[in-house]
């Protein structure tokens, strides 16, 4: 237990130090209270590089999840710095894929010439695909088929979607996130 001789003798550091090796033990409470701690740091963090409130906090929690993948190999040198590092690789990887698909965008739409015949076989093809795409959200877990669908297909708010599903705002983002991590990996851009 963090006692106040403890906090008073080595101030934030000795408390977060034991926060650390609690959530390594896998203390699910002393998580929490790291996360609470540090999401409005690592939020500043991702929205200084990405300028979008809502792409900003998807990579603070995508910056929690890769916090938890590497907490093993953290050597207690400055925890706010480390994570920091996380949210900011996190952002500018983000940015840059962003800007390569917009340059792709860019250069197909420079090369491509629209006809009446493509224009026929693109909306078919585009058909299929949603309907592949709608098959397969069907046959993701319940928790994460129900906000995808809210999401994607309905376009609903997060607080829409909240309100519909009767949970809180905070569980649809983190749904959401899961869905992501879950289709990255589960999903493959040839099944489409």
């Amino acid at each position: 237990m963090i006692n106040e001789r403890n906090i008073r003798e080595g101030g934030e550091h000795i408390q977060e130090d034991q926060l650390i090796r609690r959530v390594k033990a896998g203390n699910n409470q002393a998580l929490r209270i790291l996360i609470e701690r540090y999401k409005h740091h690592v939020f500043k963090v991702t929205y200084s590089v990405i300028h979008d409130q809502k792409e900003a906090e998807d990579l603070a929690q995508e910056t929690f999840i890769k916090m938890m993948d590497a907490l093993p190999s953290y050597q207690f040198q400055g925890f706010k710095t480390w994570i920091s590092r996380i949210a900011l690789h996190k952002a500018i990887d983000f940015k840059r894929k962003k800007q390569r698909q917009k340059e792709d965008l860019t250069s197909f739409n420079q090369d491509y010439q629209i006809t009446q015949c493509d224009n026929v076989e693109t909306e078919v093809m585009k058909k299929e695909k949603i309907e592949k795409v709608r098959n397969a959200i069907h046959r993701m877990p319940k928790k994460f088929h129900d906000v995808i669908k809210c999401y994607y297909l309905e376009e609903l708010s997060y607080k829409q979607i909240a309100k519909k599903l009767k949970v809180e705002e905070s569980t649809v983002k983190m749904r959401l996130f899961r869905a992501r991590k879950w289709m990255k990996t589960n999903w493959k851009e040839d099944d489409f």
